[in-house]
């Protein structure tokens, strides 16, 4: 019997990043139904409480996935998804946070540079070797 959840992708930008990471996890299971929300230009907690609870989604199988660039709003989200009981995922403030400590350097509070950031990666395929 497969399960049904639904997973809300939040951004502050037009949430391209967060629903093509969202996809990519929700193809790892082809028995279950993953139904993907995805919230743009979101400025403030509230905004997703408010969306959520519309929607009926606090009853258990609801998760967040977000890639918000403002310490404070994803603050007051985490606080208010953990009052919920809804389990979230920091996308971008996580690797944000790593990257800051490794370059000893605060990262730009300019929502929506990865779309040309001017980073080039090396890529390797490990499957040739």
């Amino acid at each position: 019997m497969s399960k049904s959840i639904t997973v809300y992708g939040v951004s502050d930008m037009t949430g391209e990043t967060v629903a093509r990471i969202v996809r990519a996890a929700s193809a790892q299971f082809p028995t279950g139904e993953v139904t993907i929300k995805v919230l743009q230009h979101v400025s403030g907690a509230q905004q997703v409480i408010d969306l959520i609870e519309r929607e009926g989604d606090t009853g258990g199988r609801t998760a967040v996935f977000h890639t918000i660039l403002s310490p404070r709003t994803r603050t007051n989200l985490r606080n208010a998804l953990q009052t919920l009981r809804i389990p979230s995922i920091d996308l971008l403030g996580s690797t944000a946070h790593v990257m800051a400590d490794l370059l000893d350097e605060r990262p730009q509070p300019t929502p929506g540079l990865t779309i040309d950031d001017g980073a080039e990666p090396t890529w390797f395929d490990l499957s040739l070797g």
